[in-house]
């Protein structure tokens, strides 16, 4: 019996629910609360935020399990992804203030760079008492396949240039699709149909990207037995 099929299978049900659960709670959000694309676009903003710093953990781990050489590697980059990661989430999430924000917040909102529009963002999430739900959903569904990366590498260290990346395809690919759609629903005046047609979109990009996931898991532990017989290959030549 392949007990690692088993447990692959298992992670990806157990993903695939968590991402239902937490469209779930946004779905409610935009039925029953009354939520406007501004909130959900900026949850999903959010969500890359978490992304990020789950990413940064996922480096800093793998530089201690290669030892002296990658926790210096890992220090470097980590701090580097943090730079360009934020400026870059930043930029996005300015984005989002200055598209769908405006009716809300008010043009007061774009005063202060970039910090001024990201505070009044992240201020009118975390005072919404509803919306602490779905913020725990985000980061309950992402601590959960970070334990699954923890446990999945835990022989065999994923490169850290592999993970410096990792995060951008998501948010180019699928946000750019995001704004456009949300800008898309504000001017059709139909704000509640769309916004679940968006929920439905970030949901089936999510389950086609967990579905790919194990593929790569089935590569990294195909590679890492190929190492370990070569390695014993070699000890075994006279």
């Amino acid at each position: 019996m392949d007990t690692s099929a088993g447990s692959a299978g298992v992670a990806r049900t157990l993903d695939a629910a968590l991402a239902i659960a937490s469209t779930a709670v946004i779905a409610y959000g935009v039925l029953v609360l009354g939520w406007s694309v501004f909130i959900v676009m900026a949850l999903f903003w959010f969500e890359n935020v978490v992304i990020g710093g789950f990413n940064v953990l996922r480096m800093l781990i793998s530089g201690v399990r290669m030892g002296g050489a990658g926790i210096v590697g890992a220090l470097f980059m980590s701090a580097f992804f943090t730079v360009h990661y934020g400026l870059f989430t930043a930029v996005h999430g300015v984005f989002v203030v200055m598209l769908f924000g405006m009716p809300e917040l008010g043009r007061e909102a774009m005063n202060g760079g970039l910090s001024g529009p990201l505070t009044q963002m992240t201020e009118r999430l975390f005072t919404d008492s509803e919306g602490w739900l779905a913020i725990l959903a985000i980061i309950a569904m992402h601590a959960v396949s970070f334990v699954q990366w923890a446990f999945a590498t835990r022989e065999q260290p994923t490169p850290l240039k592999e993970l410096m990346g990792a995060p951008y395809g998501r948010i180019v690919v699928l946000h750019i699709t995001l704004i456009a759609g949300g800008f898309l629903v504000m001017s059709l005046k139909a704000p509640v149909l769309g916004v679940l047609l968006l929920l439905a979109l970030k949901l089936g990009y999510d389950l086609i990207t967990l579905r790919r996931s194990p593929q790569k898991q089935e590569e990294h532990e195909a590679q890492t037995r190929a190492r370990r017989l070569l390695m014993v290959g070699r000890r075994n030549i006279p």
